[in-house]
């Protein structure tokens, strides 16, 4: 591995098969995805930090569209590589990502989206919804994961993973806090992540995507991916039961399924986009379910 980790770190750098990009989300680094290059022995993985995260500079005014256009710009640099090329976000990484679909255009060869959505008005509605369970409201909540990382975290992982995986959840919050950005780059972070929406234009993105979600995600609920993945024309969801937020920690098969589809398998179920009143009450009857 050669190690860059300011703004991105590259694995398997002469690997012939195709290049595989990461992009994660807010308050999150390269570390997240270091599962990629077992799965992908023969691809270039190329992992990015989240801008401001690490000592990454934060391009200002920040949003999911500068976020890609940070990626785009460094992937520009890089030497050609022979094989397809595959993007993947988690999160605000996912915003991103879609993003930089807009960017690379036909260069895309497939696109993966983890515990993310086409951005508001869902992000409005998983908020609430969020406030609701927790019982306090979003800005709170991150005063108080900020005062404690260990116990703030535990919500957006499934309810079993920090008791089956202590070790696992341990390591993340290492990494997490070696990683934790300065001054007012989380605010900017989470204010991009709630201005981006591409409900007006994901019907364009036309690469094979799939669509990764965890059942118990509640901070961008199963609901909102499941929309994502109805808006794209080539796009098929993947559920991930008793899974929170953070699929590529959390699902033993996670990196197994995203190799599967970086080599051209089809994964996960087509879902078809219901409109008016019927999406309306589709949509009431899983967020109370």
């Amino acid at each position: 591995m050669i190690a860059t980790f300011a703004p991105y770190e590259v694995d398997n750098p002469t690997g012939v098969h195709g290049t595989l990009v990461c992009l994660p989300g807010v308050n999150s680094g390269a570390y997240i995805f270091t599962g990629a290059a077992v799965a992908l022995p023969d691809w270039r993985i190329i992992r990015f930090a989240t801008p401001g995260v690490a000592g990454v500079p934060l391009p200002l005014p920040f949003s999911a569209k500068a976020y890609a256009k940070h990626a785009h710009q460094i992937l520009a640099k890089l030497p050609p590589h022979a094989g397809p090329l595959v993007v993947l976000g988690h999160s605000l990484g996912g915003y991103a990502a879609q993003e930089l679909a807009r960017l690379l255009g036909e260069k895309l060869s497939r696109l993966v989206l983890v515990s993310t959505s086409a951005g508001q008005p869902h992000t409005a509605r998983d908020v609430a919804a969020m406030e609701g369970k927790m019982g306090k409201s979003f800005w709170q909540y991150m005063k108080d994961l900020q005062a404690d990382p260990q116990t703030g975290l535990l919500p957006l992982f499934g309810r079993m993973f920090p008791v089956k995986y202590p070790q696992v959840y341990a390591a993340f919050l290492a990494e997490r806090a070696r990683c934790a950005p300065q001054g007012a780059a989380t605010l900017a972070q989470l204010t991009a992540g709630g201005l981006f929406s591409s409900v007006r234009w994901a019907h364009k993105v036309q690469c094979p995507v799939l669509v990764m979600h965890g059942t118990d995600d509640i901070l961008v609920s199963p609901t909102s991916g499941k929309a994502l993945a109805a808006a794209m024309p080539n796009a098929h969801l993947l559920l991930l039961h008793e899974v929170g937020h953070f699929p590529p920690l959390e699902h033993p098969n996670f990196w197994h399924y995203v190799a599967d589809f970086c080599h051209g398998h089809h994964l996960g179920d087509k879902i078809l986009q219901r409109s008016g009143w019927g999406q309306w009450l589709q949509d009431l009857w899983e967020r109370q379910g």
